[in-house]
């Protein structure tokens, strides 16, 4: 069978879904050595080496679907798609992943990913049987009930482990850090909770701890400057800083090097960015919601509503520095695709 994987994304998505799907990758050929890859991707994305390359044109999902140039072969394609895209080639049934929370609790317009799927995914007579691949009960839930797709459309496979990538070792240099630090991650989308994190992680300073609080961010300037008061108001200047969106080693580096990785908003929509922290054998600090259910036994968790213990948990997290494995298993994983993908056979 010959796999196509779809990762066409932009800055500052697309190092991780990359990297993300060249895991992937790895897991499946380690499986089915036989069958083969190819990448889809935008010319000014990098393609991993474990497959080859199929570049297309930057597109908006609603224009015309395209089809690629496949060989003429009795092989069997399917589509494997880590976009944020409906599939690229509608005659390929298509397996794609549901990265953003979000996207199922607040639709948006244009259209979202599920409602992409709907309108078009589901209405296409020659090929019926694409599916949604989403991360957890609690999304499958809403999923199902938000948007009345069939529930036999869905289908819940965990986020694999990646390996870890390469990092660029003059990131901290560059960027003046030489203390340790907490690395809280909103460069893929507007997080929650942020104007009570810093509220509540200047209790952990005022309990002795030294770890500074290291925002990456991709805002817009009047929220950048909303939250530079917010930290001037609560004098954290020194304490906090904030940094842009990175890409590729150098973000892999802000990774490899932090203290812990925290999210404590009421929904997370960061796609695989807590496998990029395990990844790296970052100690967790994440909110205690259904859509992280399967990281709770790995990770400090707090309630996002009662951040007034954030001091305590973020002491907790100092003394956290052994990884734990992970009580659902790569090739457990794998296994719940090789069911999805067999039967598309």
């Amino acid at each position: 069978m010959h796999i196509i994987i779809d990762i066409r994304s932009v800055p500052p998505i697309d190092p991780i879904i990359t990297r993300y799907a060249a895991s992937w990758v790895d897991l499946w050929i380690s499986r089915h050595p036989t069958d083969t890859i190819s990448y889809i991707h935008y010319i000014a994305q990098d393609c991993p080496d474990n497959g080859r390359s199929i570049i297309v044109p930057i597109s908006s999902w609603w224009r015309r679907k395209q089809k690629l140039s496949l060989p003429e072969t009795s092989e069997v394609f399917r589509s494997v798609n880590f976009s944020s895209y409906s599939p690229y080639d509608p005659s390929i049934t298509t397996i794609s992943h549901v990265w953003s929370h979000v996207d199922i609790l607040y639709p948006r317009r244009p259209p979202t990913l599920i409602e992409r799927y709907v309108n078009t995914n589901t209405k296409n007579r020659n090929n019926p049987n694409n599916t949604i691949i989403v991360p957890s009960l609690a999304i499958w839930q809403e999923a199902v009930e938000i948007t009345h797709i069939s529930e036999s459309s869905i289908e819940i496979i965990p986020h694999i482990t990646m390996t870890p990538g390469k990092w660029d070792r003059h990131t901290l240099s560059q960027l003046s850090i030489t203390e340790p630090y907490w690395l809280y991650d909103g460069s893929y989308g507007s997080e929650s909770g942020i104007v009570d994190l810093l509220r509540w992680y200047k209790s952990y300073r005022d309990l002795g701890g030294t770890h500074i609080l290291l925002l990456v961010w991709r805002q817009f300037p009047i929220e950048t400057r909303s939250i530079a008061l917010q930290i001037q108001s609560l004098w954290l200047t020194g304490s906090v800083r904030i940094t842009w969106a990175l890409e590729g080693a150098s973000i892999e580096s802000l990774y490899m090097h932090a203290s812990g990785w925290i999210y404590v908003g009421a929904y997370y929509s960061g796609g695989p960015r807590v496998e990029l922290a395990r990844s790296h054998h970052i100690p967790l600090l994440i909110s205690d919601i259904p859509s992280l259910l399967d990281y709770h036994s790995d990770a400090i968790t707090i309630h996002p509503s009662h951040l007034s213990n954030l001091g305590q948990a973020l002491r907790d997290l100092e003394n956290m520095n052994t990884h734990k494995t992970r009580k659902i298993s790569n090739d457990n994983i794998m296994i719940g695709y090789e069911r999805v993908i067999s039967q598309k056979r």
